[in-house]
């Protein structure tokens, strides 16, 4: 027996060259030709599914993919990668580099995937896989997907013995579900590809049961956690990029449902602000998080809109909030929109909050047609510089210039400078190469409740 699974390795380490590029009947062939030099159709039907690690990456492979998936009892996500220029590496450099590539990649991905969360399945040496079983983490894996794989140019970067950048990037299909989610995240992906975008997520008539509770039923969902109180603030440290330490937490929305989902604003912002309920959701998270803030001595920021601060009632309830709890550990980060009309407005409100002790932020800094006369005259403490800006350092020099223009801005009138959706260390260290004052994201610390930073 021993000796026909030995044959069996080295065909498969003789056939592997077959993998790069290779797609499912280029499998099935080199299955075929096991078959047939081997001679015992059992042995090599049997060796093929119980061996799952693909040798090259040493991650679960293909079959071990499709069983993970045949055993799934609720709703998944699915991402699968496809490593572009795979080919053009493998013509100019050869079958090894373009295997430490494959395996430089595996790693970098590796680094971003929680083993409790999601699993990391090398389908071929072209294509990855993510599966992530809880719906929890649907929403950090696809920021993950758009923020650390696609705009971290480290990920996309391998550096050979001799010196040289060897730039291989991916595109990606993603699918949730049960039932056909290989066959729908592939779907996605060779649309993806089509259309020359970094990736898709599939979509039918008839969208996966999580989809579709979202899209159709996110009003109710929403009312009814808004009449129930499920609104919850979850909170994520702001560090000093000085010394690494926490300089404060900004308090985030979120919708804690009976069954424990965690429900992002991405999927009830909207709703909220369609049907007029805005400034009541708005007081029930703010009052949660003054709850929050009187049992703790950290420094805690809250976001506002414009919308909010031009509201009376909501002027009155902020003030009388500060009335009660004070504001000397309180900033209040105002969205910096086109939708700002009247700047005598957001100056009238900050003048209110300063008496309190309260520091102001604006933040998405960058994202829009700032009028910087205007910012000027008010009394700000910070800028949180706009993530998408943040998330494209690494790739793009004309984000970097435009980054480093707004952080020599803030210096040059005493603001101090955050800088968010930083997810690497490689981020961690540009966004301080270029000074900014403080960090803000996913490699420092994702969005949790209360107790898991000890604020309770």
């Amino acid at each position: 027996m021993l000796n026909y699974l030995d044959k069996v390795q080295e065909c498969l380490r003789e056939l592997e060259g077959l993998y790069v590029g290779g797609d499912e009947e280029q499998k099935a062939i080199i299955a075929l030709s096991l078959e047939n030099i081997i001679g015992q159709k059992e042995l090599s039907h049997n060796f093929l599914n119980t061996n799952k690690i693909e040798k090259t990456t040493n991650l679960p492979n293909r079959e071990a993919l499709m069983e993970d998936i045949s055993h799934l009892k609720n709703e998944a996500m699915l991402i699968i990668l496809h490593m572009n220029q795979i080919e053009a590496v493998k013509q100019l450099y050869g079958f090894e580099i373009t295997k430490k590539v494959i395996v430089d990649k595996s790693e970098k991905l590796e680094h971003l995937i929680k083993e409790t969360e999601a699993t990391l399945y090398s389908i071929n040496l072209q294509k990855f896989a993510i599966l992530v079983k809880e719906r929890m983490f649907f929403d950090k894996y696809l920021s993950i997907l758009q923020f650390s794989i696609f705009n971290n140019m480290d990920c996309c970067k391998y550096c050979t013995d001799d010196g040289e950048d060897i730039i291989t990037d991916f595109t990606a299909g993603v699918a949730y579900g049960i039932e056909h989610l290989h066959h729908t995240a592939n779907v996605a992906l060779q649309e993806a590809t089509i259309s020359k975008e970094n990736y898709k997520i599939y979509d039918t008539v008839s969208e996966c049961a999580i989809t579709k509770k979202m899209t159709l039923n996110k009003h109710k969902v929403y009312k009814d956690a808004l009449h129930e109180g499920y609104v919850v603030p979850y909170f994520q440290p702001i560090i000093d990029a000085r010394d690494d330490s926490v300089m404060k937490y900004e308090a985030l929305a979120r919708l804690l449902l009976p069954d424990g989902t965690i429900v992002a604003p991405y999927h009830f912002l909207n709703v909220a602000l369609e049907d007029k309920t805005f400034e009541f959701f708005t007081r029930q998270m703010m009052q949660k998080v003054f709850n929050i803030y009187d049992k703790t001595s950290a420094q805690i920021s809250m976001n506002l809109t414009y919308e909010n601060i031009k509201s009376k009632t909501m002027l009155e309830y902020i003030k009388n909030r500060l009335e009660k709890y004070g504001g000397e550990r309180i900033t209040f980060e105002i969205v910096e929109t086109e939708e700002i009309e009247d700047y005598e407005v957001v100056e009238n409100f900050i003048l209110m909050i300063k008496e309190y002790g309260c520091k102001i932020s604006i933040d998405d800094f960058g994202s829009g047609y700032s009028n910087f006369t205007n910012l000027v005259k008010l009394n700000i403490d910070f800028i949180k510089i706009d993530g998408l800006l943040i998330t494209k350092l690494l790739s793009d020099e004309k984000a970097r210039l435009i980054v480093q223009g707004l952080i020599h801005f803030a210096k040059n009138i005493n603001i101090k400078t955050i800088a968010e959706f930083v997810s690497s260390k490689e981020l961690s260290e540009c966004v301080k190469e270029l000074g900014v004052d403080y960090i803000q994201g996913y490699y420092y610390g994702e969005p949790k409740d209360a107790t898991f930073y000890n604020l309770l």
